[in-house]
Parts: structure tokens; C-alpha cells; sequence
């Protein structure tokens, strides 16, 4: 669990960042559609619906929320190891090695299950889809930075505690 930066070339460095800096656009432009679309009248959103919705949107928030504020001086918005950062392997972390992006997918259920317009369910399930591609490149990042993280990632799930545990090699 060593907080050091790996050696990497300045042209490879570069490259990742212009590559992290694009994943947080892409997130971005997905975030705004789901908040930005106009709701629909495919569902009833009344009782049970809305109580659900509220619970997924409260409990993603105050996960992304908790994790960020674990992260401390190591978060930041891109999908990098920062400089600062440590590796955190406790708390929420514990559970998955992705918590941040759990709570945004929860909170992000519950505006599409709101909404009553499938078109931001559609958009829920193409973020899950984009936060496990994008955390596989980060996971790449952070095997190289962190020298306990694929002894880590082999334990713990990537989004749901038990799921998607890295193998040996790197793979899920």
C-alpha cells in the first residue's frame, strides 16, 4: 500500500490525461441528458415508485458523498491516481472498489425511475455500462501506482461487494 506514482514516460503521461480528461466529458454529457431530458408518463410515479426513487437517489448521493470524502486529498475528477492519494482499502471501500461510481448509478436510478421516461433508464444503464469500462482503465492506472491494489481488487467487488473481482492478470 505505497502512495507512489509509477515511472512513466511524459508522452504516456500526456496521453492519459488527454484519454481521463475525455471519460470525465463523456460522463459529463451523460449526467447532463439524465438531468436535462423532460420526464415522461410511461409509469405511474406516485406511492411505492416514488418512495423507491427517493431512496435510491438519497442513499447513491450520500454514498458518493461518504467515499469522496474518505478519498480526501487523493479524490479528483479524473480517473488517475492522484498524486496526493493514498490507496484506501477501508471504510466504504471495503465494500467495492468503486463506491463513488455505485452512488452515482443509485442516485441517477432514482431520477430515471422519477422521471417516468425510459429514455433516462436507457441512459442508467448506459452510464453502468461507461462506468465499467471506465473503471477498468483506471484500474489499470491503479495497479501500476499502488502496489497492493490487485491483492485488493482480488477481494473486493468492483460496484456491489462480491462482483466483479479482478483475477490474477488483471481481469474480471
Amino acid at each position: 500500500m505505497n502512495g507512489s506514482t509509477p515511472e512513466t514516460d511524459p508522452g504516456r503521461d500526456s496521453r492519459h490525461r488527454v484519454i481521463a480528461w475525455a471519460l470525465v466529458g463523456l460522463q459529463a454529457l451523460i449526467l447532463v441528458a439524465l438531468v436535462l431530458l423532460p420526464s415522461g408518463t410511461s409509469w405511474k410515479v406516485g406511492g411505492a415508485v416514488s418512495t423507491l426513487a427517493a431512496v435510491l437517489f438519497w442513499s447513491g448521493g450520500a454514498l458518493a458523498v461518504g467515499a469522496g470524502l474518505q478519498l480526501g486529498l487523493g479524490l479528483t475528477a479524473l480517473p488517475l491516481p492522484s498524486p496526493r492519494g493514498r490507496l484506501v482499502t477501508g471504510g466504504l471501500f471495503a465494500l467495492a472498489r468503486h463506491p463513488i461510481y455505485t452512488g452515482v448509478i443509485l442516485l441517477s436510478a432514482g431520477i430515471a425511475l422519477r422521471s417516468a421516461n425510459p429514455v433516462k433508464v436507457l441512459l442508467v444503464v448506459a452510464l453502468t455500462v461507461f462506468f465499467a469500462f471506465k473503471a477498468r482503465w483506471e484500474e489499470r492506472r491503479l495497479v501500476e501506482a499502488y502496489g497492493g491494489y490487485a491483492e485488493y481488487a482480488a477481494r473486493t467487488g468492483r460496484f456491489v461487494p462480491g462482483l466483479g473481482r479482478l483475477r490474477p492478470g488483471g481481469h474480471t
